[in-house]
């Protein structure tokens, strides 16, 4: 009688273990670092001091001794850096994931998020075109109502709406933009400033001029807002009305102002990601943000020092733009054509009919005696046989 042997269940297939890589683009590199807490940053460091003994030999020394005293600033600096293809840098980016391999997750989401963003894009993490171009216009709006020009890159400003810290522009697409400057250094100025540093929030300065506008646009144009410094808090402190609120549809704070010691209106926003924060972390004018959680909708830089870090110009485009750039737009596009040698060779003919008869020296002659393309000698070679294609 035949023996049977019972199915065997097949073996369960085991998990591949989740590498704990640091992602390569530096973009989603410096999101994840700026989601980093004062706390996340100390209990890397520990971890990094304790984690010394065991410490391969293809790892640098000096770059570990860095990430035992890392905090957020430094992480950003470093990412710079490596971006840059700076080999210090790159031996401090394999020290981190090195680490992070190495520690327990448990509870801490931080080294999760690491690996995940390697995976998940997350947005605002660079520059694009249109913020730059509403970083210029928010620099317009710093001149005064009668020396704002009228017109940057292709947007146009509507006069009529424009008042002491707003100025609204129009594009051909219908799109709409609400320009809030900073501090310009009056009396007013500094009050707001004083009182966003000690309770976090300002007075409701631009709300009745914001209303306006709304009243005087169509209901059908998307209208976005963007202000600097002081605008932001005034910006986000006419958003206690829903209504204004409710009719933007993005928001763009640079250098966004808030206090070392109070949460407010700047705190307040930093989950909605259609409010789109633009940071300098030496900028000291953000820096009441640290410790905390970064913002959903965030860009984040480290160049400057001093005011230089909280001026507008470092989001308006090109490093070499020290001023924002204020004219109409060309009305036909000039390309620069390719010249030939015989183009060459012509101009050098014509130059030379112009020289005065008392410059030619020796007897020679200031018109080359053959007005025609000169002939290159390629040596001797074989004619191609077109007949074998």
């Amino acid at each position: 009688m035949p023996r049977y042997q019972p199915r065997q269940k097949p073996a369960k297939k085991k998990k591949p273990k989740l590498e704990r890589k640091l992602p390569r683009d530096p973009h989603k590199l410096y999101r994840w670092a700026a989601t980093g807490t004062q706390k996340d940053y100390e209990k890397l460091a520990r971890h990094a001091r304790n984690a010394r003994p065991s410490m391969p030999a293809h790892i640098d020394r000096e770059a570990y001794t860095r990430l035992e005293n890392v905090d957020r600033l430094r992480m950003i600096e470093e990412i710079q850096a490596h971006e840059k293809h700076d080999v210090s840098a790159g031996m401090f980016m394999d020290a981190v994931s090195w680490v992070l391999d190495k520690v327990p997750w448990g509870n801490w989401l931080w080294p999760v998020n690491a690996a995940q963003s390697a995976i998940n894009a997350q947005k605002g993490d660079s520059l694009n075109e249109v913020d730059e171009q509403y970083a210029r216009l928010v620099g317009a709006t710093y001149k005064t109502v009668e020396q704002r020009p009228f017109i940057v890159d292709h947007w146009r400003r509507q006069v009529d709406l424009d008042s002491d810290y707003i100025s609204v522009w129009d594009n051909l697409d219908g799109h709409r933009l609400i320009a809030v400057r900073g501090t310009q250094g009056t009396g007013t100025d500094i009050g707001e400033d004083i009182l966003v540093g000690i309770t976090g929030s300002s007075t409701n300065l631009i709300g009745n001029q914001l209303l306006q506008v709304m009243a005087d646009t169509p209901q059908d144009t998307v209208v976005d807002l963007a202000a600097h410094s002081l605008g932001s808090s005034l910006a986000l402190q006419s958003y206690g009305n829903q209504t204004i609120y409710d009719r933007i549809h993005e928001t763009y704070l640079f250098n966004p102002a808030y206090s070392p010691f109070l949460r407010g209106k700047t705190d307040a926003y930093e989950k909605d990601t259609s409010v789109r924060y633009f940071i300098n972390v030496k900028d000291a004018v953000s820096m009441g943000r640290a410790g905390h959680k970064a913002p959903r909708n965030v860009v984040y830089r480290s160049d400057g020092l001093g005011t230089a870090a909280h001026k507008l110009a470092q989001w308006q485009g090109h490093t070499s733009y020290q001023e924002p750039i204020y004219h109409a737009p060309p009305e036909t596009a000039v390309h620069a054509l390719k010249q030939t040698n015989a183009d060459l060779f012509k101009r050098e003919f014509d130059d030379a009919e112009q020289i005065p008869a008392e410059d030619v020296r020796d007897g020679s002659s200031a018109v080359p005696p053959q007005q025609t393309a000169p002939v290159f000698d390629f040596g001797d070679y074989d004619e191609f046989n077109y007949e074998t294609l």
